[in-house]
This record gives C-alpha cells, sequence and structure tokens, in this order.
C-alpha cells in the first residue's frame, strides 16, 4: 500500500473519532440543555407535588392513628354491649323471679285467706258450745289475765286458740278441771278427746299455777339430780347453745324449763337418748311414764338433727307434696272437725301434725286408706316404711270412726 493510501485511512479514522466526538458532545449538550430546560419548566411543579405527597403521608398517618382509635373505640363499645346484653338477660332472668315470686306470693295469700277463713269459722264453730262448761266448777278468767297455755306439753298454738274461744285462758282453770268438766270439753270439742287425760294437763297445770317459791323449790330438785344423767353417752351443752326445744312435739315450755334445769339444751343431746337415758329423765322432771316414747322425742330430735333444726323447712316440704294424696278416694275434712288422730296407737304428735298438713285429719280418712295411698303417705311423711300396716292405723281408725260417729249421734 502507498503511502497516500495509509494517510487517507488515517485522516478517515481521526476524523470518524472527531466526528464520534461531537456528537456525544453534542447529545451532552442535549441532555444538559434539556435537563436544564426540564429543571426550569417542571421544578415548580415537583416541588408542590412532593409537598402534597408529605401532606398526604402525613394525612395517612393521621388516618393510620384515627383508624386505630376506632378499633380501639369499637372494641370498647363491643364490650359495652357483651356487658349490657348479659344485663338485659340478668334483668330478664330477675323479672321471671319476681313473676314467679308474684305468683308465689299470690298462691300463699290466697292460701293463708284459706286458712284464716278456716281458722274463723273453726273459732266460731268452737265457741258455740261454751254453754256446755261449768264455768263454776273451775272458774272464770279474762283475756287480760291470760297465761301462756303452750307452757303445757300437748297445747300448742291451734289448741290454746280454740281453749280461748272457750273463754279458757289460765292455768289455774285447767288445774282445777274435774272429770266431768274434761268429759264435757271432751263432748264439745271432739278433736280433744281423750287429749286432756293423755297428756296429764291438770297435772302440769297444777305445777304451773304454784306460787314462784314452789315451782323454784320444784326446779332445784329436778337440778338436784343431774348427777343421773349420762352426758357422757347424750353430750354436754352450754345454755349458750340452748335450742328451742318446744319445736319437738310433745315438749311444751314448762318441760322445756325442766329439761334446761338438767342442762339439756340441744336436739342432738335428746336424740342421743337409750332407754336407760328416758327412764332417767322421765324420772329428773318427774314426768309421766311412757310419755317421752309415746311422743317420740328421739325420733323427732334426730330428724331435727339432720335438718339443722330447720323444721319449718320440712312441713313445708311435705305440704308441697299435698297433691299426691287421693282425696276423691279419702274425702276431705275441715280442721276444725279434726280428730284427735293420737288416739291411734302408734300414732304420735309429730305424725299427726304432718298428717294434718297433708289435709287428713279424721278417723274416717285414715280408715279408707289403701295400699297405694299407705305407700304414698309413707314416702310423703318421710317415715318409716311399715310402719302403718306394722301399728295397723287403718283397722284402728275404722273402730274410733265408728265410735265417733255414735259420739256425734248422742
Amino acid at each position: 500500500m502507498s503511502t497516500l493510501g495509509i494517510l487517507l485511512i488515517q485522516t478517515r479514522a481521526e476524523a470518524t473519532v472527531e466526528i464520534i466526538a461531537l456528537l456525544s458532545v453534542a447529545g451532552i449538550i442535549g441532555y444538559v440543555t434539556a435537563w436544564l430546560y426540564y429543571r426550569a419548566v417542571y421544578g415548580k411543579r415537583i416541588k408542590v407535588v412532593e409537598s402534597e405527597k408529605e401532606e398526604l403521608n402525613k394525612q395517612i398517618t393521621s388516618l393510620y392513628d384515627t383508624r386505630s382509635k376506632l378499633n380501639i373505640s369499637v372494641s370498647e363499645k363491643d364490650k359495652e354491649i357483651k356487658k349490657l346484653i348479659l344485663e338485659v338477660k340478668a334483668f330478664k332472668a330477675l323479672n321471671a323471679e319476681a313473676v314467679d315470686e308474684t305468683e308465689d306470693v299470690a298462691l300463699k295469700n290466697r292460701q293463708n285467706g284459706q286458712l284464716l277463713y278456716e281458722k274463723d269459722e273453726a273459732l266460731v264453730y268452737i265457741a258455740q258450745f261454751k254453754h256446755l262448761l261449768d264455768f263454776k266448777s273451775f272458774g272464770t278468767a279474762k283475756e287480760s289475765e291470760k297465761d301462756d297455755l303452750k307452757m303445757i306439753s300437748g297445747i300448742g298454738p291451734y289448741i290454746e286458740e280454740r281453749l280461748h274461744a272457750l273463754d279458757i285462758f289460765t292455768f289455774r282453770q285447767i288445774s282445777n278441771f274435774t272429770g266431768k268438766d274434761i268429759e264435757t270439753l271432751n263432748g264439745a270439742i271432739i278433736y280433744f278427746s281423750g287429749r286432756i287425760d293423755r297428756d296429764e294437763w291438770v297435772v302440769q297445770a297444777k305445777e304451773l299455777v304454784q306460787g314462784n317459791d314452789r315451782r323454784t323449790e320444784l326446779l332445784k330438785r329436778i337440778s338436784e339430780r343431774r348427777t343421773n344423767i349420762f352426758y357422757n353417752r347424750i353430750g354436754y351443752a352450754k345454755k349458750e347453745e340452748a335450742e328451742d326445744l318446744t319445736t319437738i312435739s310433745g315438749i311444751g315450755g314448762w318441760i322445756e324449763e325442766k329439761l334446761n334445769v338438767l342442762d339439756i339444751y340441744t336436739f342432738k343431746q335428746i336424740s342421743n337418748f337409750n332407754s336407760e337415758d328416758v327412764a332417767a329423765v322421765t324420772e329428773a322432771i318427774e314426768y309421766f311414764p311412757g310419755r317421752i316414747e309415746r311422743d317420740e322425742w328421739i325420733i323427732q330430735a334426730k330428724e331435727l338433727v339432720r335438718i339443722a333444726g330447720d323444721k319449718s323447712e320440712l312441713l313445708k316440704r311435705i305440704r308441697d307434696r299435698q297433691d299426691r294424696i287421693y282425696f276423691d278416694r279419702l274425702g276431705t275434712a275441715p280442721k276444725y272437725e279434726a280428730n284427735n288422730l293420737t288416739l291411734i296407737d302408734g300414732l304420735g304428735l309429730w305424725v299427726e301434725e304432718r298428717l294434718n298438713l297433708l289435709g287428713i285429719y279424721t278417723f274416717d280418712q285414715i280408715s279408707k286408706l289403701t295400699h297405694k295411698d299407705i305407700e304414698t303417705i309413707t314416702e310423703v311423711l318421710e317415715i318409716i316404711p311399715g310402719r302403718i300396716e306394722r301399728d295397723n292405723w287403718v283397722s284402728q281408725a275404722r273402730e274410733l270412726a265408728k265410735k265417733h260417729e255414735v259420739t256425734i249421734g248422742n
């Protein structure tokens, strides 16, 4: 290749490099010029947009905070709603309970109204026999002079009211009863038939009518007999532990006072009696032999220990079962026509009280008991199975009902 050719080639290469360099510079100048133009034209707008972006970011942050607070508020409101729902349910329950209680109160009021009606009717019925009594024999008394006749064992509130209806208010009157007076009273009020003699009202009344000195002497004599009581077996009790022993049917206020003198204060002690204890206590309080067993003190005391002395709860439980008794078969009787059911051997005051709660008052009703009735009554009264058949209540009641009819006929 000639020198000229070589020079031409070199010249072309250099020109190419220069052209490329010029183009690069032109490109850079164009880019810079465009950038400067863009910056001049859009710079302010970019700042505005960036400012708006920053403001929006702040608003977004604020909205996040607001949402968080709203979530917390909603959560609290949910809790309040749940609480209100629970309160509404509680109010509904209270309302339902109040409705039930209102119905119970209404029912009790109706029952109490019926009881008051029967009570008034009974007192009117009894008062009409007042003229049959010989007040010259046993004396008169005013209501303002009345003694607490319930101190006499065998006289409860029910009998005391009826004695008052006959103007018998004091121990003195009862202490003066003669055989004829008792017979007249038995004839006037069949309910008392045999009870005055059976429960030794006259003997107890004579003790109670004595002056304070005589009664104090008697209690001192009883106190000296404490050495005969088997406290290791029946248990010890203090006066401050005393329970209302008159809750036991057959124990009046006077007998309770005598027992307390012997440091016998609780149902638990009486529930622990055996035959030896019964004999010792009977002798110590100068009581009537056989009365403790007949009136079932021990059985009653054990029951009272079991139910923590709440006899009213037991009686309510029995009363609530009254609808299980077939009165269509047994017949009904008002309380004022009640017979002395304790005349049936094996049927003591405690059982009589429970039978009366069921509306069973007469020999005639008991005489109609079937095997099914006996099973029901045994369960309802919570007495020992087989007891009614063993003591032959039905046959005894049938005979007593016949005698009662003869008495009424005369």
